[in-house]
């Protein structure tokens, strides 16, 4: 067996396969078969990857529980020919809070949407995983206004799809020129009608690299009237 390092992972070259080992954020899951799972994952060094986690779902999976929407895990996997598969998994953290409040759930459901509609298969970006990480981690310990919106603005930027914008000394401007990071930046402290400045401007933005809503805004909507 031969081991190499590439962009801070580790893979291992076998008769079965590619192996690799990485930090991931789980975006997305689907049920598939008895007892499969099909997730979209954010890695670290590999950028967005579909893997078919297999037996997870059987109660004597030793996994099962790590391979939930937006917990932070690392992961081993096994490339092969018609795909990646899972190997092992461990939870880093569970981010439990966003599973069982619903605008919480919301919150982190817009963010992995975006995630998954910019970002392709094996393209590599620490910053954005490191930014997705702090996002979900603040879904999970507060509720803000700003995070989204927030989120949305810092997304764009690494995605060199953010416009430049005239400073002067109003609270709005620092909020848009900030170079904080997310968290303390979803936090400052803005009035209702420029917190709507915000949301309208993000909304804006989406419209012109999105051809349709975010599918999760439904579900937002849907969790604002309750």
């Amino acid at each position: 067996v031969i081991c190499l390092s590439s962009s801070g992972s580790t893979f291992f070259f076998s008769l079965r396969g590619r192996l690799h080992t990485s930090e991931a954020l789980v975006l997305k899951t689907s049920d598939i078969g008895d007892a499969a799972r099909f997730c979209i994952l954010l890695t670290e060094s590999s950028g967005r990857l579909a893997v078919c986690a297999k037996g997870v779902r059987k109660l004597s999976s030793k996994w099962g529980s790590a391979i939930q929407s937006f917990q932070h895990i690392r992961v081993d996997l096994a490339e092969h020919s018609s795909g990646m598969y899972l190997r092992s998994a461990e939870c880093l953290s569970s981010f439990s809070s966003i599973r069982t409040d619903v605008r919480r759930f919301t919150l982190a459901s817009k963010g992995a949407e975006l995630l998954m509609h910019f970002l392709h298969d094996t393209e590599p970006s620490p910053s954005i995983f490191s930014l997705a990480r702090e996002y979900f981690e603040e879904c999970d310990q507060q509720l803000n206004t700003l995070l989204f919106p927030t989120f949305q603005m810092m997304f764009l930027k690494e995605l060199g799809l953010l416009p430049m914008y005239q400073r002067d000394d109003s609270p709005f401007s620092a909020y848009l020129n900030s170079d904080e990071p997310l968290g303390q930046r979803s936090k400052m402290l803005l009035s209702s009608e420029d917190q709507r400045k915000a949301q309208k401007l993000c909304d804006e933005l989406l419209q012109d690299h999105l051809s349709f809503p975010l599918k999760s805004s439904k579900l937002a909507a849907f969790s604002a009237s309750s």
